[in-house]
């Protein structure tokens, strides 16, 4: 392993050096490199937030407890700061912080705006903290411990504790309450516990104001700066210190901290009343069109839990059999983002084809089990009803790091192996290789030897029938008798519909049904005399009495699910999408096109001036008479876009200007723009900019732990030369279907994204011939010829790029790669995109002063990257990743009876214990094997629908096939929580709406007096029209009306239908106008007023 860093360093080293000669020639903002590298996470720290000096502090500070390296570090700080008090403080806190998130999240730069020191009442000082928007990003822990930071920091300092007033306790009442009506809280604490946390913190949680929204009450407060909602302040007291108070209250405890025992009395995220097992439909809330639903809570025919995982599960990531993608019209694809009832909110899905498939009803009767991608593409056309969804695939670990009691999970084949390894003491893969294939005989005759239960493969739902319907059903079966290893059943309604709720496959034969691969097992278990039942037996138990072998409940946990959003990798864009960071206000066009404004000749744009030192000249160039030139601030000035053009295109040696979009004005402070070169070649190649001057792509995260060559379209000779030598048995790789395990910093991006970067690297290379004067660095004509190559991920929450390197491409919009990787870019898998770029790209065009100068603008920007991913220094998420190749006994029995998780782990092998034992890079398992992770619908139908109601349409034809789905109550959610807001939103926009100009482009908030606009003298028109208004009304009425929704809900819908009636009246034949009356012409409706 440490000669895979050693290569991937030395990669590192090359690359800077060309990029340190390049920008040494001083032709860009800066004459060197911006992303500074960092070997571990105190050197991330003191990149990204400082003070100087303070990595070799955090060294020796460092006890292995995270929590307590922030403090007693944050405490250093604020003892030996030279600056001002205030100042020390506000470094004591963002360093605190930054330890707390790694170094790599944007909370301890954007989340804190400023500390002050205030006074209270009588006269003492206290220290108030102002949040904003982006402490989101610092999740709850993160925000609460920043104040706990605060607290240790000003007892320090001898700063006294906040006393707030009554009216400002009534304050934050109001102003959480409103925030939660205006953004949404993931957690709303009670007026109770508001009052507690107000009331008791020693340090004033403040906040600037985020929302346009303001309090009603309680305004103009003498300690409250506004009377805007301040969204940050929310977040700390709600998703905060209430939402964990006792995670928070464990840090202070273990750490000795006095002052903080009213958290006490917070509930936030403590459980009550037992384990919260039972069926849960906050999946389902905000429903949107086009996205289906393909189970409700806990709804027999739903998804069947399967305990395990996969190559391509973990972290958040979920998977499925391929075949179900299919059968569902291929809504789900690999990477879309399925919305679940448990154990946690949501998971990207991906493929696995040894867990089991739909069963389905076909026309013409037969009813079958899909395993095979392939077959459910060729039966697709043909399903009549979705009686089962087939299994989900979650791993232990999902349950570990959700907190969530364990549920049943059923019987399956894995758990039958190791009741055989326990019995014969043999090994578990050569249990499971035995348990595979069986014959109904054979794996009776193994039950019967070890006392073992009933085989997996041919057990049924036998505990979704009653008793009766088991009796009833057994008396047919005796009757009918089996016959040259088929059985033949009276082919009425009645026995059908107990066979599909079975699960039992089977086919019309002649006028009867015929049963051919479970008619041994019905024929053992229901071709006797069955006794009598007792008491309240359960069916599973009955069964397993009368025939002396257990009969285990097979799947007797159903998951609810619905797709969330849909899979997405594409090139990263601005909007709209440009190719330079060059200013050409609106003498560009609407397209904003540079030739546009070389036509007008000198354009007048707000730019920062650059002076030469030598001639006096002033210029937006970085270099003048062979020197550096000086900023100057931005101003409003004239430029000669012509002779600008002139000089790149003849740098650049174009014989024609590319179609160049540049942007309107430039939004960093000091608004300097890129050399237009850049932007010219980017349009050459076609490729778009980021606000940072990066070149990007955009993918779905999934993770992955082992791959096989062919899956990723890489020869085994290529594969050699990057260091994978041996595959996971030790075996020298040869062959393209061998297993290997994938080293932490690699990466697998989507194909299309390889084809996007090879004109980033084409790009690149242009750039270093004709800008820079240097060689071509990449050459690459394919994206194969990537592969080697660094990229740089990013996730749009944080301020660090995390180091990667390329060894694939798939043809899904997935970019895979090792959890450790997702998670050093805090990330996990449930349904996020990240995006990536060329590591040389970010070196030679990346810049600081790119970035907007508003809050929030040096969020998604790499501001620091660290070149190895440490396990001791990622989010916690990872460590809770499955490492084991199979699960024991005891958890299975511990699932049965709904124990916590925390019970069991001692007897899992998750991530954690790797990391504990020091070999945590290495030595991964898994318990499921898939095909091909590839296999499966590559993008999901809800992209290739098109309009609404095509949507629509779909998603409730794929409602009225499923068992598990309630139509009807989709149809009432879908109204209820999309199309009636929806409707609604539209109709108060066409309210306040404003006017453009068909010439210029101005925007009026209202009509100016004469009528036209006031810059160009031309005709203005309405911003929203009719259509925007009533396009989902009577797709919303024909919805209710189809699917007989509640009275009142169509009753809402036609009230609402009046209102736009008489708002946009056509009863004069269709067309708006005005009627006469007294001679004078009335507006028919209040848009021929407009």
């Amino acid at each position: 392993m440490e000669a895979y860093f050693a290569e991937i360093e030395r990669e590192v080293t090359r690359t800077y050096e060309v990029a340190e000669r390049c920008r040494g020639r001083g032709l860009d903002i800066e004459d060197h490199v911006e992303i500074p590298i960092a070997k571990d996470l105190p050197d991330r720290v003191e990149q990204l937030v400082g003070p100087p000096g303070i990595a070799e502090v955090i060294r020796g500070l460092d006890d292995g407890n995270r929590e307590s390296t922030a403090l007693r570090t944050s405490v250093h700080i604020a003892r030996t700061g030279g600056n001002s008090l205030e100042r020390s403080i506000d470094q004591a806190i963002r360093t605190g912080l930054a330890i707390l998130t790694e170094g790599i999240l944007v909370a301890p730069l954007e989340g804190i705006a400023s500390v002050y020191i205030g006074r209270n009442a009588d006269g003492t000082t206290y220290l108030g903290i102002k949040f904003s928007g982006p402490i989101r990003s610092a999740g709850g822990t993160g925000q609460a411990l920043s104040v706990l930071i605060g607290d240790m920091v000003r007892r320090e300092l001898g700063i006294g504790a906040y006393r707030p007033t009554e009216q400002e306790i009534q304050r934050y009442k109001e102003e959480i309450p409103l925030y939660k009506r205006t953004v949404n809280l993931q957690y709303l604490p009670s007026d109770r516990e508001i009052d507690l946390i107000v009331r008791n913190c020693p340090v004033c949680i403040d906040g600037e104001p985020t929302e346009t929204v303001e309090v009603s009450g309680q305004r103009d407060l003498p300690r409250v700066d506004t009377n805007r909602v301040r969204g940050g302040m929310c977040l700390v007291v709600s998703e905060g210190i209430a939402l964990k108070a006792s995670k928070i209250l464990k840090h202070v405890t273990s750490l000795g901290i006095e002052g903080w025992e009213f958290l006490e009395g917070v509930r936030g995220d403590a459980k009550g009343g037992g384990p919260a097992v039972g069926p849960s439909d906050k999946y389902m809330k905000d429903l949107i069109v086009g996205r289906p639903v393909f189970a409700h809570p806990s709804r027999v025919g739903g998804f069947r839990l399967r305990y395990g995982r996969s190559r391509t599960t973990g972290l958040a990531a979920i998977a499925l059999n391929p075949a179900t993608m299919a059968i569902l019209d291929g809504f789900l694809a690999v990477g879309t983002q399925l919305k679940i009832e448990r154990p946690g909110k949501a998971g990207a899905v991906t493929s696995c084809t040894s867990i089991e498939g739909p069963l389905v009803l076909l026309e013409d009767g037969e009813f079958v089990r899909v395993d095979a991608y392939e077959e459910a593409v060729r039966l697709l056309p043909r399903v009549e009803r979705i009686v089962d969804l087939g299994e989900i695939l979650i791993p232990f670990g999902e349950f570990m790091e959700n907190n969530h009691p364990l549920v049943p999970g059923g019987y399956p084949i894995e758990r039958w192996a190791v009741a055989l390894m326990r019995a014969t003491g043999r090994d578990f893969g050569e249990c499971l290789e035995t348990a595979r294939g069986l014959s109904f005989d054979e794996a009776l005759d193994l039950s019967r030897r070890y006392g073992l239960p009933l085989h997996p493969e041919h057990n049924l739902f036998w505990h979704d029938l009653t008793v009766d319907e088991v009796r009833e059903l057994a008396a047919i079966v005796r009757a009918e008798g089996m016959a040259e290893g088929a059985m033949r059943l009276p082919r009425d309604a009645r026995v059908v519909h107990i066979l599909l709720r079975l699960g039992c496959p089977h086919r019309p034969d002649d006028g009867s049904v015929l049963i051919e691969r479970h008619a041994a097992v019905l024929d053992f278990l229901l071709g006797r005399d069955l006794p009598d039942p007792s008491g309240d037996e359960d069916t599973c138990s009955y069964l397993g009495r009368a025939c002396g072998i257990a009969v285990p409940p097979r799947s007797p946990t159903r998951i609810g699910g619905r797709m969330g959003r849909p899979e997405k990798a594409a090139p990263r864009q601005m909007k709209p999408p440009v190719h330079g960071l060059f200013p050409l206000g609106t003498h560009g066009g609407p397209q904003r096109l540079l030739s546009k404004a070389a036509e007008v000749g000198s354009i007048s744009v707000e730019i920062g001036v650059r002076r030469c030192s030598r001639c006096g000249r002033s210029t937006f160039r970085s270099r003048c008479c062979g020197e550096r030139t000086e900023t100057r601030p931005p101003t409003k000035r004239t430029l000669d876009a012509a002779r600008a053009v002139t000089d790149a295109r003849r740098r650049l040696e174009l014989p024609t200007l590319p179609p160049m979009k540049g942007v309107k004005g430039l939004i960093s402070a000091e608004k300097i723009p890129e050399p237009l070169e850049k932007g010219i070649l980017r349009a050459a190649h076609g490729v778009f900019v980021n606000k940072d001057g990066t070149v990007r792509y955009e993918y779905m995260d999934a993770p992955i732990t082992h791959f096989r060559p062919a899956e990723i379209g890489t020869p085994v000779e290529r594969l050699r030369e990057l260091g994978y030598l041996t595959d996971v048995n030790g075996e020298p790789l040869e062959r393209d279907d061998q297993l290997l395990e994938l080293r932490v910093q690699d990466f697998i991006p989507p194909r299309d994204g390889g084809e996007y970067m090879v004109r980033v690297s084409r790009f690149i290379d242009d750039l270093l011939v004709h800008f820079y004067d240097e060689e071509p660095f990449y050459r690459a004509e394919r994206p194969e010829d990537l592969v080697g190559h660094l990229i740089v991920g990013l996730a749009p929450h944080t301020s660090g790029g995390v180091l990667g390197r390329i060894i694939g491409f798939t043809p899904t919009q997935c970019g895979f790669a090792h959890p450790f990787y997702h998670a050093a870019k805090r990330r996990n898998c449930d349904g996020d995109a990240d995006t990536f770029f060329l590591l040389l790209d970010g070196l030679l065009n990346f810049s600081r002063r790119y970035l907007p100068s508003s809050r929030g603008g040096q969020m998604d920007a790499p501001l620091v990257m660290p070149i190895r991913i440490s396990p001791d220094e990622i989010d916690k998420e990872a460590l809770n990743v499955d490492a084991g190749w199979f699960y024991p006994e005891e958890f299975f029995e511990a699932a049965d009876r709904g124990a916590d998780p925390r019970e069991v782990a001692p007897l899992m092998s998750l991530v954690g214990d790797l990391v504990e034992g020091r070999r945590p890079l290495v030595g991964l398992g898994f318990t499921h094997d898939t095909a091909d992770i590839t296999l499966g619908p590559h993008s999901s139908s809800y992209g290739r629908l098109g309009n609404m109601r095509s949507k629509l349409e779909s998603q409730m034809g794929l409602a009225e096939r499923i068992r598990s789905v309630d139509k009807a109550d989709v149809a009432r959610r879908l109204i209820e929580g999309h199309l009636l807001p929806d409707i609604m939103g539209n109709l108060r926009t066409f309210c306040q709406q404003g006017f453009r100009c068909v010439r210029c482009g101005a925007k009026y908030r209202r009509v100016p007096l004469s009528g036209s606009c006031t810059r160009c003298g031309n005709n203005l028109i309405l911003t929203v029209h009719e259509g925007n208004v009533t396009k989902y009304v009577e797709l919303a009425k024909d919805i209710a009306e189809r699917y007989n929704v509640s009275t009142y809900v169509i009753q809402r819908l036609s009230m609402l239908d009046m209102s736009i009636q008489s708002m946009f009246d056509r009863s004069n034949g269709g067309r708006s106008g005005c009627r006469r009356a007294k001679g004078r012409a009335i507006p028919s409706s209040l848009e021929d007023f407009l």
